[in-house]
């Protein structure tokens, strides 16, 4: 080595069994800081405003968007649904001339009735809220409250036989609403179709 010139020397790998091993690599760690903090805290509640939002969505939004683009069979007033095995009609609606029970308080209470002949020729699991009113002036479907099939309480649809249906429909409104009430429309889920009542 020439004079002057300092060797500095540099440490050896430690041996294991005779074999060169290799330190693991070092990772640096960061201090936390406030601005880390901060978008931490931005992230948690932009996550929480997203379910939220979608809930909302889900909720709200999403079954009229669907029952838009998967559409209903629109069956006109005093006409036959024909399709699945079923033959379905709209015998006649009304509502009673007074209401049948106590309304809740601050509301006024309406009943309507809408009878149906229905005759299906394959197995039907039918529920009394698969049937629903569109009135005037309501923005909400009223589910039907209860049935009668054949005159006999619930809804029973037999293999094969015709019967007439009657389903009761409880309505209520804010005392003060001016909404007409007018009945527009019976719709059934499964099928989906849509009965005109006027």
């Amino acid at each position: 080595m020439p004079p002057g010139r300092v060797h500095i020397a540099r440490p050896r790998p430690p041996l294991l069994n005779g074999e060169v091993t290799q330190q693991p690599p070092r990772r640096r760690l960061e201090q936390p800081s406030a601005e880390k903090e901060r978008r931490t805290g931005c992230l948690v509640t932009g996550a929480v405003l997203g379910v939220l939002v979608g809930i909302m969505v889900g909720i709200y939004a999403l079954p009229p968007i669907l029952r838009n683009i998967y559409g209903e069979t629109k069956v006109a007033a005093d006409e036959f649904y024909r399709g699945d095995a079923r033959i379905i009609r709209v015998s006649s609606a009304g509502r009673a001339s007074g209401p049948l029970g106590e309304p809740s308080p601050g509301m006024r209470r309406e009943d309507y009735f809408v009878e149906l002949t229905i005759r299906s020729n394959k197995t039907w699991s039918l529920l009394v809220t698969d049937f629903t009113l569109e009135l005037e002036g309501v923005k909400d479907w009223v589910k039907a409250a209860e049935a009668t099939t054949d005159g006999a309480p619930g809804l029973t649809i037999p293999l094969g036989e015709e019967v007439t249906v009657q389903l009761h429909f409880i309505v209520e409104v804010p005392r003060d609403s001016t909404a007409t009430l007018l009945a527009e429309a019976l719709h059934l889920a499964d099928p989906r179709v849509r009965f005109a009542l006027q």
